[in-house]
């Protein structure tokens, strides 16, 4: 009785879904490429106010072929309804067209400061094409560069280098298919204010977007009108209590099909994002360009194609997200929490994550000037099957915020891009500590007790370092000298963990083979709130196709470092024999450097 009781209870739920989702249309009557004529006067569809699809005008008058690799574009005069003092507005993108009933495409392109409402058109069977590349859950993951692991010991230790690294690649997905044409796409923004939005901003144009103030959907939203063709749609790529939803308008609806756009939305193919109703609240006239301005509606399906001519989704189906939770506590020690997701692609993912939390940080503190940021302990990348990647730091001066932002982004990226294994990032967890004080201090010098040691001895270090406003402070650190050290000079360098990684070559070059050990390297990169002390002598070693050779005979080391003898070959003049650190409450700077003698026994 039980079991039957469940498989009612599963039909059921089945029926339920089968209504939700719309039976499968008729193909649509369309009209090739090749039949439309300038002079041909049709309709469009689109909307104007809520979720209501009115009609235009739209007479053709004119075609370019072969704008790119099976790409064609339709010129076509638009007129009626709000387009007299709008013209072709942002929002419209899929918008679709009809001549004598037949569909001949949709509305994707416009010139900013154009006089007349011309639109471009994006024919219909272009478009119905995209249907066929697959409707798998996310596809292959697809990596956007690969970063070498010099390139991210940089990074992290120039943390000035995160605007111009994630600049590059905002730019990259600003960039557009048809010269002279822009099918910018409104972006409804939520959960940042008009601060935090007013702060990401530019990144956002930079993308292609029109950023809009707007709300996020609510648990209890209601349910939104069934797709039409000329219904506003959107595609979600944040949401949560920071949401970010590009909108649109659909083209055509097959049953759990649904087309929209008439142009990419970033050309990254197979994709998982989410497919949401929207609504229009009003339309925002403007000499340069117009735009609808929508709110998006809850969830319906997910997008699973992002091509030339077209995105293409599944209504009912479920896309995936990586988890984003952020602990915000200020100098007064008060909290605040954020939820939010971001799409699950290896080159939106590290970009979302770096615009939203630069947007919450100004949104609540100051986003510019001196301050300091501490990523806390806990604060982490979860990955499936490996060890978590740590993200605890401390920034310190002008621009910590960003920096702090930048480093959890920037090494995302890094995984998510990796050239060995698709990384399954399971969720981002920050714990950010902001203080408008500017807590750093600068190594000023570092003296020893004595000068000349015997190796299993010790010998004092005293460090001085000079805090920010505030005297002078003296750190000790008893530094033993190993056993096996041999007779001679042995150099300690002092100072910060981007000093020390400047001129810390001792151990040649070092790069992962693998995920796993890229992970254990980003966790043993060194950190910004501590004192360093590295302990290296001399040596005649080398590296050797990945193999560390010490202590080689100069007459190997001459045939060695010969011109063209070997194609992977570093010379290593010293040998790295111990590494201390000294744990501070502030952002490190400076450097010092002493010697000490190893007396023979």
């Amino acid at each position: 009785m039980m079991l039957l009781r469940r498989v009612a209870l599963v039909h059921g739920v089945v029926a339920v879904l089968c209504l939700l989702v719309p039976a499968r249309a008729a193909a649509p009557t369309t009209l090739p490429f090749e039949s439309v004529k300038p002079g041909m006067k049709g309709i469009g569809r689109t909307a104007f106010h809520g979720d209501k699809i009115e009609e235009f005008d739209v007479e053709i008058v004119g075609s370019i072929p072969n704008i790119g690799p099976e790409q064609n574009l339709i010129l076509g005069r638009c007129s009626g309804g709000p387009l007299a003092s709008t013209g072709i507005m942002a929002g419209m993108s899929g918008s679709p067209v009809f001549i004598d009933g037949k569909l001949v495409g949709a509305i994707a392109y416009s010139w900013g400061f154009s006089k007349e409402a011309i639109a471009g058109i994006t024919p219909i069977a272009e478009m119905l094409a995209i249907g066929a590349r697959g409707e798998a859950a996310g596809g292959t993951k697809r990596r956007a560069a690969r970063v070498p692991w010099s390139d991210v010991l940089g990074a992290v230790f120039r943390p000035a280098d995160f605007d111009a690294f994630f600049a590059a690649r905002l730019d990259r997905l600003g960039a557009r298919p048809v010269s002279g044409a822009s099918p910018a796409l409104p972006l409804a923004v939520a959960g940042l204010g008009t601060s935090g939005i007013a702060r990401i901003a530019p990144d956002l144009v930079r993308a292609g977007f029109l950023p809009m103030q707007s709300s996020a959907p609510t648990a209890g939203a209601g349910a939104a009108a069934p797709f039409q063709p000329g219904s506003p749609v959107g595609v979600k790529l944040v949401r949560g209590d920071v949401d970010m939803t590009a909108t649109g308008t659909v083209t055509w609806v097959d049953g759990d099909r649904l087309y929209a756009f008439g142009h990419p939305l970033y050309g990254l193919g197979d994709v998982d994002l989410p497919l949401t109703a929207a609504r229009v609240e009003t339309l925002l006239p403007s000499l340069e360009r117009s735009a609808k301005i929508a709110v998006p509606l809850n969830e319906a399906g997910a997008f699973r194609q992002d091509r030339a001519s077209a995105i293409f989704g599944k209504l009912g189906a479920s896309p995936a997200m990586i988890p984003v939770r952020l602990q915000l506590t200020d100098g007064g020690g008060v909290k605040r929490t954020y939820s939010f997701d971001v799409a699950d692609d290896p080159l939106l993912a590290p970009i979302l994550l770096y615009i939203s939390l630069q947007g919450v940080v100004e949104a609540v503190e100051r986003n510019f000037g001196s301050a300091t940021v501490r990523l806390q302990e806990g604060s982490v990348i979860k990955v499936d099957a490996s060890e978590d990647i740590r993200l605890d730091n401390l920034f310190a001066g002008d621009g910590a915020a960003t920096s702090a932002c930048g480093l959890s982004a920037y090494l995302l990226y890094v995984l998510m891009n990796n050239e060995w294994a698709d990384a399954r990032v399971k969720g981002v967890n920050l714990l950010f500590e902001y203080d408008r004080t500017p807590r750093t201090a600068l190594v000023r010098r570092v003296t020893l007790d004595r000068y000349r040691v015997t190796a299993g001895s010790t010998v004092t270090a005293r460090i001085v370092v000079s805090p920010y406003r505030g005297p002078d402070e003296v750190l000790e650190r008893e530094i033993p000298i190993p056993e096996e050290t041999p007779a001679g000079p042995l150099t300690l360098q002092v100072g910060s963990a981007a000093a020390i990684n400047r001129t810390d070559d001792v151990e040649g070059p070092i790069y992962p083979r693998d995920l796993g050990q890229l992970v254990t390297l980003i966790n043993r990169l060194r950190r910004n709130d501590r004192v360093y002390v590295l302990a290296s002598r001399q040596d005649s070693g080398a590296y050797l196709g990945g193999a560390r050779l010490p202590n080689l005979p100069p007459s190997l080391t001459s045939l060695l470092t010969r011109p063209r003898s070997f194609g992977n070959f570093a010379y290593v003049p010293e040998r790295g024999i111990l590494e201390e650190e000294i744990r501070t409450d502030t952002a490190v700077e400076g450097f010092a450097r002493v010697s000490v003698e190893v007396m023979a026994p």
